[in-house]
């Protein structure tokens, strides 16, 4: 254990993807409402945290990266919020452009005694305009060519900054280009099977179960099938090995030929919101740092552990991963050693 995290590395990443803020809206319920039969909160505070692409990038900062973020935010007290946060804890931030009526995702949660009641969505999906797209495009560029990057990630939630029905899209046109370089290059998306070319030769494609399944148009087992099912996704992506989130059971890699699991550790669950993009960003830093797929997998499994047992969108930190992993060395001492 001692040696994969002293081989765990800090690194320079480019993280481009749809931003998002995870608010939370947190009361009491004590009343149901004489206008109709529903709760009435009785607010009490209001929480923000950073989600989606966002929370890929906090996620490599708590882990002592340095990062450039891409991506956009509505002209609006949300996005004002999201820049002033990444800023402060050291994201950069000049490559996310704000839009006019456009509003910044929000994932608006009303909870009452740790129970949530109701989630509002905030958010346009349409595709992103053509000047908009060009400024991301060309920042893109200006970072790939300008710093030493060790890799980007790409967070796709598929809503509307990357979208290829436009083959003239130039924000298509650079993921193109970065295939062809010479860096690591990963993605966590929510594109269909038809969309997933895209991604063509990209170091791998970050698929949960539910998402792998319904790609490959199979019923998919652990237990069973999962490398069938993994080797029919990388033929419809085409990108170089694929990464399947398995929730409780840990997680899976496939590369072409032969796939390895590795199980989850023990912890407490109150809020999976943000697991997978805690282990997206470990398992870049992991993969650029030189570990193999299986001690990348374990880190990424115990950091994932550290942020579902905290309520609301959390991002792991480098002290609290190493306090993590050796609990794990003295609870499991089996888990680091296990092929």
């Amino acid at each position: 254990m001692t040696r994969i995290l002293e081989s765990l590395k800090p690194g320079a990443f480019l993280v481009i993807g749809d931003l998002m803020v995870d608010e939370y809206e947190i009361g009491s319920v004590s009343r149901i409402s004489p206008e109709a039969p529903i709760p009435v909160l009785d607010f009490t505070k209001r929480v923000r945290r950073a989600g989606g692409a966002a929370n890929v990038a906090m996620n490599l900062i708590g882990l002592g990266n340095k990062v450039e973020l891409v991506g956009m935010v509505g002209n609006d007290g949300a996005g004002q919020w999201l820049k002033d946060y990444l800023s402060d804890h050291g994201v950069g931030i000049a490559g996310i452009i704000c839009v006019e009526n456009r509003p910044t995702i929000r994932k608006v949660r009303f909870s009452s005694n740790q129970q949530s009641i109701l989630r509002v969505d905030y958010e346009n999906t349409n595709q992103l305009e053509m000047s908009h797209t060009l400024k991301i495009a060309s920042y893109i560029k200006q970072v790939l060519h300008q710093n030493s990057v060790d890799g980007v990630l790409i967070s796709d939630y598929n809503k509307g900054l990357i979208v290829n029905e436009d083959k003239s899209n130039p924000l298509i046109q650079v993921i193109g280009s970065i295939k062809d370089m010479s860096l690591l290059k990963g993605v966590d998306t929510k594109k269909s099977a038809k969309d997933l070319y895209i991604y063509k030769d990209f170091t791998f494609i970050k698929p949960n179960l539910h998402e792998l399944a319904k790609s490959v148009e199979m019923k998919v087992s652990t237990d069973t099938n999962l490398s069938q099912a993994c080797k029919r996704y990388l033929e419809i992506s085409h990108a170089i090995t694929v990464l399947v989130t398995l929730g409780e059971e840990g997680m899976f890699h496939y590369n072409g030929e032969s796939g390895v699991h590795v199980p989850t550790v023990a912890s407490s669950v109150y809020d999976v919101t943000g697991a997978g993009d805690t282990a997206f960003a470990v398992i870049m830093q992991s993969i650029a740092s030189g570990l193999s797929w299986m001690d990348s997998m374990r880190l990424a499994n115990i950091a994932a552990s550290a942020v579902i047992e905290s309520r609301g969108t959390q991002f792991i930190k480098k002290l609290e991963l190493y306090r993590r992993a050796e609990i794990v060395k003295h609870t499991q001492p089996e888990y680091f050693n296990s092929q």
